[in-house]
């Protein structure tokens, strides 16, 4: 049965005061006497010269920043000195303050001052010690009335191949735009047999024709600056991604039209000097206008936009809002009005700082009247919020004609992960005026009406929640601290107040998954199930998964005998399910199952649609059903309505969680709570894997071929010992921490993991599910990798070849060899057990 939230008996409730000052206001068609424009960007930026490239434009932030969060660009350092530009703009800068970090952000190893502030100013670096390896660089900027701040990655350039490979980015973006098809075809991989389309040049990749690679017939022309930014870089290759907007010659009838266009590369260095592209990814997105062209009558002519295109409408299907190119956008089809609801960069704002990516707008709801309610989601590049970072609520007042800032929620971590955590667990209902907020397990319920703040549940462990795509739903065990012994969740509707639970009895245990759409997936465990895994460690396996609809229906139970789910995630509509198979009471890694789910947006008569033209090749419309008859809307700009002081709700800082981020193609792919589940998907698509003190854990195409540890003689296990422990207390005593017994931990019931990461200062985890291809990277590092061949042998893998791995058994104290197949089967045994470590 659904029911209103309330404060309930056993929820902790703290009301405190957020003091907010409401200037009255007289209202009329257009726009409120108390509104205004968003403003100009006012804020400095800098970039460096490397190798004769401008690269990484920085945006500057009005907050101290926390810097493990801030890994966005690196920077290479040439003999110890770096020359730094400095947009001033209007400011009047007073001093130049610069830090180095160590990539945990633990330590400054070195700082300094540059009192006479030109515009091209030189860092200079004590010795080759200090960029010894991979850096975090922080500059402050000391203005008049206020300090801001810049964060990049720095790294010694003579470590770096990256000169070729700029070159060669500069070489291929321009032969690219001059069609010289000569000069990329060899490059290409082209994918006949593909279903991609191959009349898009939204999104082209190295499978692309060579036509879409050549931009087709639309003839492109650079509008404005191209801005470099280097991502990663190493002996072995180089990531860059290259941000400019063009203007196409070919479009002879609207060549004034603008694109945004963004162009990945990752390219390695062979032996030979030469250049090998691995990865093109090249993306191109229409900067809708709302002008004639932007109607015709079966509806909103998008343009050249992503097929997954955000959108909302109301029930009755005349107005829909829409995000296309960092821009929201509404259409009024009984009104016959468009309106630039939103957008940093607009015709009279165009500069690199208004073009900033680094957020995003996320659509909340759109009531009967047009009225919108959205998010903007990461950094604020201008207006009241410019150079910080957090959670932005807004509310567009479709008669009015005027945006509202409802709320604002600042952050002091990156956009990228940031918009991972925060951003996703912030949700706003206009009707109650209610802002909901998760941070640290806790759920606070603020109404900025009454201007109270509620903690409606607490205490909530990672797993023990689970939120919807666009974050109006919240699934969550009634108890915190028991995700393994909880009989109850609650699925809870911010939309609407309402909620519903779902229990369990006896010895079944259940467990959230996540959401696929709107239907929500849950697990079930029995306590007589119970074991331990292949190193040791307690699981709690679950035996089937249910999902369920939000009027309580059950749409899929998915159930195999001698399988188990050890956990599962959600990810782009699909949920992935690891499985085990039981062993007596250990539980041994199988192969996962998929599950997706064929829910469909619902049904409204605006609906997203692609047909073809023979210029601009694929295209996006939002068709309206019954069509649409003025094809020339009146756009509407509207103001923002202003405030004496914005409300801001402020949080305690979230602690810093355990976990695994992914990067590929320039950006944040993804976060895992596991080592292995990480890798595995950055093997996919060519990623680095980065822990949550910014360690990597794992780099795709950053492996020597062949490589074997250090000081790694033989060695046998003691008696009583088991050859967990024997291998563990091998690594113990290679990294110094021989006081500690891995016998007696492992009896506490400490996973090996752990044990590592509290005894060598750095991080232990567990790559259940690896490939032994896939650990090479971590033995390459010169930290053996501890193999489980069966729930009581373990090895130690201490080196490798093409053609051989090598291994160190604690069972006879020998030393072996096996080929690549061999070693596959060797640990096929226990699921690919492997634990490993980073220093």
């Amino acid at each position: 049965m659904f029911k209103k939230i309330a404060i309930k008996t056993g929820v902790l409730t703290t009301v405190f005061i957020l003091a907010v000052i409401v200037s009255s206001y007289v209202t009329n068609r257009g726009n409120t006497d108390m509104s205004a424009d968003m403003g100009g960007a006012t804020l400095p930026r800098i970039s460096f010269m490397t190798e004769g490239y401008e690269v990484n434009s920085l945006p500057g932030y009005k907050s101290d920043m926390t810097l493990t969060s801030m890994r966005d660009t690196l920077t290479p350092v040439t003999n110890n000195q770096l020359d730094m530009n400095i947009a001033k703009y209007d400011n009047q800068i007073q001093k130049v303050y610069w830090q180095v970090y160590t990539l945990n952000g633990k330590k400054c190893i070195q700082e300094g001052t540059i009192k006479d502030v030109q515009d091209t100013v030189t860092l200079n670096f004590r010795n080759t010690k200090i960029l010894k390896e991979e850096r975090i660089l922080k500059v402050t900027l000391y203005l008049d009335n206020q300090n801001i701040y810049f964060y990049t990655r720095i790294k010694n350039s003579a470590d770096c191949n990256y000169k070729a490979s700029l070159d060669f980015a500069n070489n291929f973006h321009s032969a690219a735009l001059e069609g010289q098809g000569d000069k990329i075809e060899s490059y290409l991989e082209t994918d006949t047999d593909s279903d991609a389309d191959s009349s898009t040049y939204q999104k082209v990749t190295l499978a692309s024709t060579q036509a879409q690679v050549l931009w087709g017939s639309l003839a492109p022309q650079v509008s404005g600056n191209v801005y470099w930014e280097i991502k990663e870089c190493n002996e072995n290759y180089t990531s860059l991604v290259l941000k400019y907007q063009v203007k196409c010659a070919g479009d002879t009838d609207y060549a004034d039209r603008l694109y945004s266009v963004k162009e990945f590369f990752r390219i390695r260095t062979g032996e030979d000097a030469q250049q090998y592209l691995l990865d093109y990814d090249r993306t191109m997105n229409q900067r809708f206008d709302g002008k004639t062209t932007a109607l015709n009558q079966k509806g909103v002519l998008v343009g050249i936009a992503p097929t997954e295109l955000e959108y909302e409408t109301n029930t009755d299907g005349t107005i829909v809002a829409f995000i296309e190119d960092n821009q929201l956008w509404h259409y009024d089809k009984k009104a016959d009005e468009m309106s630039l609801v939103f957008g940093f960069a607009d015709a009279e704002n165009m500069d690199v700082r208004t073009l900033c990516d680094l957020h995003d707008i996320r659509l909340i709801s759109v009531d009967e009247k047009g009225n919108t309610t959205f998010t903007v989601v990461g950094y604020m590049n201008r207006g009241v919020h410019e150079g910080q970072v957090g959670v932005a609520v807004y509310y567009f007042d479709a008669e009015k004609n005027s945006v509202t800032e409802k709320a604002f929620v600042p952050s002091e971590d990156g956009y990228y992960l940031m918009k991972e955590d925060l951003g996703k667990f912030v949700y706003y209902s206009n009707s109650d005026e209610n802002l909901y907020v998760m941070i640290d397990g806790t759920l606070y319920l603020v109404n900025l009406k009454d201007n109270t703040r509620e903690v409606l549940v607490k205490d909530l462990e990672e797993g023990q929640y689970q939120v919807s795509p666009d974050g109006h739903l919240l699934a969550y065990q009634s108890e915190g601290g028991k995700i393994n012994e909880s009989q109850k969740i609650i699925v809870l509707n911010l939309k609407t107040g309402k909620s519903f639970d779902i229990t369990s009895e006896g010895d079944e245990y259940i467990k959230p998954i996540g959401f696929i759409r709107n239907d929500f997936a849950y697990g079930t465990l029995r306590g007589s199930d119970v074991g331990t895994n292949v190193s040791g460690q307690n699981v709690y396996p679950m035996y089937k998964v249910d999902i369920i609809t939000q009027k309580q229906v059950v749409a899929k139970t998915y159930e195999v005998q001698d399988f188990y789910i050890l956990d599962g995630y959600v990810a782009d509509n699909m949920m992935t399910l690891n499985r085990v198979n039981r062993n007596e009471n250990t539980y041994i890694s199988t192969t996962a199952d998929y599950i997706t789910n064929n829910q469909e947006k619902e049904e409204s008569n605006i609906t997203v649609e692609t047909y073809n033209d023979d210029l601009r090749g694929t295209l996006v419309r939002l068709t309206y059903e019954n069509g649409i008859k003025d094809s020339k809307a009146k756009i509407l700009k509207p103001k923002q309505v202003l405030f004496d002081k914005p409300m801001v709700v402020s949080f305690d800082k979230p602690k810093v969680k355990n976990q695994y981020y992914v990067y590929a193609l320039g950006s944040l792919q993804g976060v895992y709570e596991k080592a292995s589940y990480a890798i595995q998907e950055a093997e996919k698509i060519k990623g680095v894997v980065i822990s949550s003190s910014q360690e990597y854990v794992w780099e795709s195409g950053n492996t020597p071929n062949i490589y074997e540890v250090n000081n790694m003689d033989e060695f046998r296990a003691g008696e009583g010992e088991s050859t967990l422990a024997a291998c563990l207390n091998r690594i113990l005593k290679l990294e110094g921490a021989e006081d500690i017994n891995a016998s007696k931990e492992l009896e506490n019931g400490k996973p090996p993991a752990e044990i590592l990461t509290e005894a060598i200062g750095g991080e232990g985890f567990d790559l259940t599910g690896c490939t032994p291809e896939e650990i090479r990277y971590t033995i390459s590092h010169e930290t053996p990798v501890i193999a489980m061949l069966s729930a009581d042998h373990a090895v130690l893998v201490i080196g490798y070849t093409d053609a051989k791995y090598a291994y160190l058994d604690p069972a006879d104290g020998e030393r072996h060899s096996a080929t690549p197949d061999e070693m596959k089967g060797l640990v096929s045994g226990s699921g690919n057990v492997f634990i490993g470590y980073v220093k």
